[in-house]
């Protein structure tokens, strides 16, 4: 299979090598790293078994790559506004496109570019950073969750499929049929500790559990988000908190992703993990203080608007 990863970070990296690994033509679209890769390859430093691309294949745009049968999306939510350049040039008539982002809202974006039949979401339970150009270290996780964008018979099997792919290349995957069901899973750790981490200034998960208040308030926001799940009809699977608790507290200095880029000074996906849950939280009327303030906290640190 011919596969494009649009926006390869750490994740797209990582994901796209364990499918290089297995024998498909993968193309990483990237740019800092580009050249370093094309001339270096690429090297995943892996909780799992260490993956040495030497040739890998990147390059600076999707018009490099040309088509391909499956797109996997890794970029950050604050690029998704390029979907309507981005994708056009990597498809063909049944390319399907699976966004592996975060938050809420991307797969809808996507399908306002492609058939909505051939758009999944992969939920990741992992947890990847760069280390240099071309180098990316794996340190947990890599699970994969996926779901149609169309919750029907047919988008059911095609996850499947799309499950059994990742699967073959050493990625342990399950496969659900609606989007919103998987995603209420990550946004319980991504909404309080992505948050807090960020509101706090840019903290690692180990400054964070060094605060026993913020700790509590981390568990209530999980509480808030398992509510707001169960009442919009996808209830998050039983002892999800008492489990996201325990695996943070194991992490030690790890710096969150949106934590990363408020240090860096790049755009951060409020919208994507805070503003576009929230949305649906309150369209159930959810009650969700503690998550409402997070948001507050959020925006005030970034700079935003109530509106944003």
């Amino acid at each position: 299979m011919r596969i494009a990863v649009l926006g390869a970070g750490a994740l797209g990296c990582y994901y796209g090598a364990c499918l290089a690994e297995a024998g498909h033509d993968v193309c990483f679209i990237m740019r800092s790293s580009c050249q370093h890769v094309r001339e270096n390859g690429l090297y995943i430093q892996s909780v799992r078994g260490d993956i040495v691309l030497p040739r890998a294949h990147a390059t600076y745009s999707p018009e490099e790559c040309g088509p391909v049968d499956l797109v996997v999306v890794s970029w950050k939510t604050c690029c998704n506004h390029l979907f309507p350049i981005a994708l056009p040039p990597l498809l063909k008539k049944n390319t399907s496109v699976v966004t592996l982002q975060n938050g809420m809202g991307n797969a809808e974006q996507i399908a306002q570019v492609v058939p909505a039949a051939r758009v999944f979401t992969g939920l990741c339970f992992v947890c990847c950073m760069t280390d240099a150009p071309g180098r990316v270290r794996h340190l947990e996780g890599g699970d994969i969750q996926f779901a149609p964008l169309e919750p029907t018979d047919a988008g059911l099997s095609d996850a499947q499929e799309l499950a059994t792919l990742f699967a073959k290349a050493g990625i342990k995957t399950e496969f659900f049929r609606h989007t919103e069901q998987i995603l209420w899973c990550k946004l319980t750790w991504n909404i309080p500790f992505n948050g807090l981490c960020l509101a706090l200034g840019g903290i690692d998960v180990e400054k964070l559990f060094a605060m026993p208040e913020q700790v509590r308030r981390a568990r209530a926001i999980i509480d808030e988000v398992c509510i707001t799940a169960m009442l919009r009809g996808f209830p998050t699977p039983k002892g999800i908190a008492d489990y996201q608790m325990t695996r943070t507290a194991k992490m030690g200095p790890f710096i969150p992703s949106s934590a990363v880029d408020y240090l860096k000074g790049r755009p951060v996906e409020y919208e994507a993990i805070w503003g576009n849950p929230l949305k649906r939280a309150q369209a159930v009327h959810a009650h969700v203080p503690l998550w409402e303030q997070l948001c507050v906290d959020i925006r005030n640190r970034l700079g935003l608007s109530a509106e944003t």
